[in-house]
């Protein structure tokens, strides 16, 4: 149930994400430098990445749900309920991941969209490791964008990975992207858009294909961002709209919740994680630049309780 977005600025983009869930988790932020063994390919290799890299991750764990390497590759994983998405076998003549991993692989070896989609063809996703056994691999698929302001989505199929420029600049979940897309041109005249009364027609549901109309509405009507620190605060809005809050959503299998854990938006030109958690208003940030000397990994807690700035101490 998460959403993201894109929004293009002067000299580069942002990458934005609300990440739902539907349990509690503990999250940080994880930073790796050069040469991290962040996981084991699934012939049981270490693997070391080749660029820095930060971004979100879940308890102790290094897999990244989403983040931005040295060069301004940022990555989004989300949830993608389908059928048949992995290979059930390893490919001996490619690289072979589970795809909780595979996030952490793309930020840690390429620099641009462009080198990602060169070695497409030479991964493996796969459902077992050498030994034949199942690994941990959940339904992803994945948006990245680089410095050049290009965007990808990259859904699994039939055990490969299919790519898909996103003119839309959005992504949310299942259905696939060509799904999406159809659906979109369903409900509204692309070429005419002014035509459209989004105060009144605008689906305001919560399924994958009303979001993804909604944000691609509300990112692609909105004014133009000149600098990044605007492209930052329209992500912050128009993702403020797209969340899920506390209460809406109850899971029959447990007295919790579906709802929005954290606002993420990452900065293509600055090399930027900035974040908001569910409880705190307080958006937090730290670029990769500030840690460019930091030589082993690194956890930054993140605050979740609500904190506020004082008008007084500001105007004293």
């Amino acid at each position: 149930m998460c959403t993201a977005i894109q929004i293009d600025y002067d000299k580069g983009s942002v990458l934005g994400r609300t990440m739902d869930l539907e349990y509690a988790i503990d999250y940080q932020v994880s930073y790796y430098p050069r040469g991290y063994k962040l996981f084991k390919d699934l012939m049981g290799h270490p693997y070391e990445n080749k660029y820095r890299l930060m971004g979100l991750s879940f308890g102790s764990k290094n897999p990244l749900k989403d983040g931005v390497n040295e060069h301004g590759l940022i990555g989004i994983t989300n949830e993608y309920s389908l059928f048949n998405l992995y290979s059930k076998d390893l490919d001996l003549e490619k690289f072979n991941v589970s795809s909780m991993d595979f996030m952490n692989y793309a930020l840690g070896n390429f620099r641009t969209v462009e080198e990602l989609l060169a070695d497409l063809d030479n991964i493996n996703i796969s459902l077992k490791n050498s030994l034949g056994l199942r690994v941990l691999s959940p339904g992803f698929h994945y948006y990245f964008v680089d410095s050049t302001k290009r965007g990808v989505v990259l859904e699994p199929k039939d055990g490969k990975l299919q790519a898909f420029e996103n003119p839309y600049k959005v992504m949310t979940n299942s259905p696939g992207f060509l799904s999406q897309e159809k659906k979109l041109r369903a409900y509204m005249n692309l070429d005419n858009l002014a035509s459209f009364n989004g105060a009144k027609k605008l689906p305001g549901g919560y399924d994958p294909s009303s979001r993804f109309i909604r944000a691609f509405y509300l990112t692609r009507t909105h004014v133009p961002a000149r600098t990044n620190k605007e492209a930052l605060a329209y992500s912050y809005n128009i993702l403020g709209a797209m969340a899920l809050p506390k209460g809406l959503i109850k899971n029959r299998r447990n007295d919790e919740y579906t709802d929005t854990k954290y606002i993420a938006v990452y900065d293509s030109k600055e090399k930027l994680l900035t974040l908001k958690t569910d409880l705190n208003p307080q958006v937090f940030q730290v670029s990769l630049d500030e840690l460019i000397d930091q030589e082993d990994k690194l956890i930054i807690p993140v605050s979740r309780e609500f904190s506020a700035v004082s008008l007084r101490d500001l105007g004293e």
